[in-house]
């Protein structure tokens, strides 16, 4: 699962040394766990991710969505046939994201054979971004490869830019991909392929590669509390058990500005 900041985020942080490197394991457990901590908190993931999510066909027109959508990929009716998405409007209308669906009523309606529950498919992009257009920032490098196959997990990079890490979401063309390491020497990267359900592609050379952004305060806080723990293993909140990465318990009570910056980030549900 992603994290929203890196484990080079987390030990410049700290201010680690390059040799400290012993606690690298624990520190990723920490990440993930105050990752996890903001979604619980919030109601909300900000990482964006595809799927395809069902919905019950309860009303003609409407369609209130349980997830926070950035993208509308595809709507399938519950009769299997696409609805053109010029007849659909996403609510509310000047986002950033979308909580529901609305049909024209003039031109489209949700319909369905047999069992209404689980009719419908909405194929989105799902996740939060205050600022979803400008959430991918250019990397200035691309791919080299020529072509880059849809099963390779090495990239070899032209031109220069961002210095990428370990645990950065990328993007190139529809594909998303994931950061394992990196190698500034040789121009290379070690990937993971089809990152968040998209699917794996061929890129040909010249493919732009550009860097997801969570939200910058998301970001804080997720090292204030990866940090925070951190801090408090020696007081029993943070346990070596479990495996090489740790196991993390998390304190009931949490540093009162984290509630603070997440605050307007919680999602409120409307039944």
């Amino acid at each position: 699962m992603d994290t929203y900041a890196t484990l080079a985020q987390l030990r410049r942080y700290l201010g680690l040394r390059d040799a400290q490197t012993g606690d690298d394991a624990l520190l990723g457990a920490l990440l993930d766990a105050a990752s996890r901590l903001i979604e619980r908190h919030t109601g909300r993931r900000f990482s964006p991710r595809r799927s395809v999510q069902r919905y019950d066909c309860r009303r003609p027109f409407e369609l209130l969505l349980r997830d926070d959508l950035l993208a509308l990929h595809a709507l399938i009716n519950g009769d299997g046939t696409l609805i053109d998405l010029a007849h659909v409007r996403l609510e509310p209308p000047d986002g950033p994201v979308y909580a529901g669906l609305a049909l024209d009523r003039a031109r489209a309606a949700f319909v369905y054979d047999g069992d209404p529950a689980g009719a419908l498919a909405v194929d989105g992009t799902w996740g939060y971004h205050p600022d979803w257009p400008a959430a991918w920032r250019d990397s200035g490098a691309a791919v080299a490869d020529d072509p880059l196959g849809a099963e390779a997990t090495t990239i070899h990079l032209s031109g220069s830019g961002a210095v990428f890490e370990a645990g950065h979401l990328l993007r190139a063309g529809d594909e998303y991909l994931r950061v394992d390491g990196s190698d500034p020497l040789a121009g290379t990267l070690t990937v993971g392929r089809g990152a968040n359900g998209t699917t794996p592609q061929a890129h040909p050379a010249g493919t732009a590669l550009a860097i997801y952004a969570p939200p910058a305060d998301v970001v804080q806080v997720c090292l204030r509390v990866a940090g925070w723990l951190y801090r408090q293993k020696d007081a029993g909140w943070v346990q070596a058990a479990g495996g090489l990465r740790g196991q993390v318990t998390v304190p009931p009570a949490l540093p009162d500005d984290v509630a603070l910056i997440l605050g307007p980030y919680v999602r409120l549900r409307v039944a």
